[in-house]
């Protein structure tokens, strides 16, 4: 009957032990989710604040062709407030066989760790006295 008892508690006190260790991965599998979440959320506002600044350096450029010299800064670079805090934005211009391909940069205010950045870029092609807008690249 003794050995009964001790074998029960020894039986009890795993399966504590166990569902302990079930808990902890439940709790490390949530918190790993949400910083992935945050991280992910965080890169789509840098992948969209460089695709929108591309976009207006493009009209800026079609509107006035004057502005595209090689190495021309088409957005001069600013701050932009987003969700997740404050990015800088620009966007420049470089001349490659008789077509310019804009460049557009998003990266996070200065920070102590690494700091995330995306570029966005897309080419303009000469068509007669005006350009033409062939697309973004990847």
């Amino acid at each position: 009957m003794e050995r009964e008892r001790g074998s029960a508690a020894v039986w009890a006190m795993l399966l504590t032990v166990v569902v302990m260790m079930l808990g902890t991965a439940v709790c490390y599998t949530a918190y790993s989710s949400r910083k992935m979440t945050a991280s992910y959320e965080h890169e789509v506002n840098l992948r969209l604040a460089a695709e929108e600044t591309l976009q207006e350096a493009v009209r800026r450029a079609v509107a006035d062709p004057a502005l595209l010299a090689d190495g021309a800064t088409l957005v001069a670079p600013h701050e932009v407030q987003s969700e997740k805090g404050v990015l800088i934005v620009q966007a420049v211009v470089a001349e490659k066989r008789g077509s310019y391909w804009v460049v557009a940069v998003a990266r996070e205010q200065e920070r102590d760790d690494w700091q995330r950045h995306k570029i966005a870029r897309g080419l303009l092609e000469r068509k007669g006295d005006a350009y033409v807008w062939k697309g973004r690249s990847r």
